[in-house]
């Protein structure tokens, strides 16, 4: 037994005499020993950090004496690029949770050195975490609408149960609203930090982060003809026809409007990003009239030449403005505003006064086109339009 412990011996100096000359023999720094997993939060949102102990500035301790203040900085850069650490998973822990800390070391820039580090794998298991209370930040908050469609406004109305937390609500857009829009309602923290961590912070989690409202409730201008109730619509064309017969009483003697006959409705209404409002509705008429008059200066210099009954047609309109919607569906508008178009159609027909033919005009257009670019095209780049008249 002694010769066998005279051999051990002597073979453990050998391999130190090896250590000395060739570097096999470095001391090793465990740079697990005194690392840590740190969880931290609530059940089901726990976050894993790592705790890297003190084997760095030990490490420095132990092997940076005599060393310059430059030879230090140099030691302290390659003591941190050599350590690598993984933590997995290390969000949304719950208490049960497995979690393992690896630690990977790279011992290349260190090799001028007398030690060498390792690393390796800790884990734990997750315990400790209280549970976190849920609840949600809009249960008493409300988004009032105001104003009318397409120009409604939007504004957040709070009243926060919970006083501990301190929420901010903003609105995704909050005017150019009109009915059907939907404005989204995003939340945040008044101390400027993540609104997760905010909350976790005060015990408690939001169930959500942001929430979606339909705009409703806004009077409304007409945005479609069918929009405009019928009964509304009667009343448009009770009044212009009432209108359109007034104003044939003061034609001249023999001529008369016979018949009145609607077309259809052009709508005018604002194009978005345009600082317009309120809309214009065109109710468009073919007018008949009979017509006691010449056909031509040549048939009325004629001898003996009589005035002959004659059929013309022209076509009109009466605009009605600013038709508002309210929330019952109903349709509120002005009447009276209504107006007849201040253009002149010339009849084909006339009468002769000083020698000199002259033709009876009315109040209107001598074609649909005419009508079209004077009411339509002349705003098209303001507006748009809708049109259901057919000939």
């Amino acid at each position: 037994m002694k010769r066998n412990f005279k051999n051990i011996l002597v073979g453990l100096t050998a391999v130190c005499m090896c250590a000395g000359l060739t570097g096999c023999g470095k001391e090793t720094v465990d740079v697990s020993a005194d690392a840590d997993i740190l969880v931290s939060g609530y059940d089901g949102h726990g976050t894993a950090t790592v705790s890297k102990g003190n084997w760095l500035v030990n490490t420095e301790k132990n092997y940076g004496q005599g060393m310059s203040f430059t030879e230090l900085a140099l030691l302290e850069e390659a003591l941190y690029d050599a350590v690598k650490y993984r933590v997995s998973p290390s969000e949304n822990l719950s208490n049960g949770d497995e979690v393992v800390l690896t630690i990977d070391v790279d011992n290349s820039a260190l090799e001028s050195y007398d030690f060498k580090l390792s690393g390796g794998e800790k884990k734990i298991t997750v315990s400790g975490l209280d549970e976190v209370e849920s609840f949600d930040p809009f249960e008493n908050i409300a988004v009032n609408f105001s104003g009318m469609s397409p120009n409604g406004s939007a504004s957040v109305n709070t009243s926060d149960s919970n006083s501990d937390i301190k929420l901010i609500y903003t609105l995704d857009k909050s005017s150019g609203l009109k009915n059907g829009d939907e404005v989204t309602v995003n939340i945040s923290s008044s101390s400027g930090t993540a609104i997760e961590e905010y909350c976790m912070s005060k015990g408690k989690i939001p169930t959500l982060t942001e929430k979606t409202f339909t705009v409703e409730g806004l009077v409304s201008y007409a945005q479609t003809i069918s929009d405009i109730p019928e009964d509304a619509l009667n009343k448009m064309i009770s009044q212009a026809e009432d209108s359109f017969k007034s104003a044939s009483t003061s034609w001249a003697e023999g001529n008369s409007l016979q018949n009145t006959e609607l077309l259809g409705y052009y709508l005018v209404t604002p194009k978005e990003g345009f600082n317009l409002q309120g809309n214009q509705l065109y109710c468009v008429f073919k007018e008949t009239a009979e017509i006691t008059g010449f056909a031509s200066k040549e048939e009325a210099k004629e001898k003996d030449a009589q005035k002959k009954p004659y059929t013309d047609y022209y076509y009109t309109y009466y605009k009605y403005s600013d038709i508002v919607i309210l929330e019952d569906g109903t349709c509120s508008f002005d009447l009276s505003s209504g107006s007849m178009p201040s253009t002149t159609a010339n009849s084909k027909y006339g009468y002769l006064s000083w020698g000199d033919f002259y033709p009876y005009s009315f109040k209107g257009y001598n074609d649909l086109d005419s009508m079209f670019n004077d009411c339509i095209t002349s705003q098209i780049e303001k507006c748009n339009y809708e049109s259901t008249v057919k000939e």
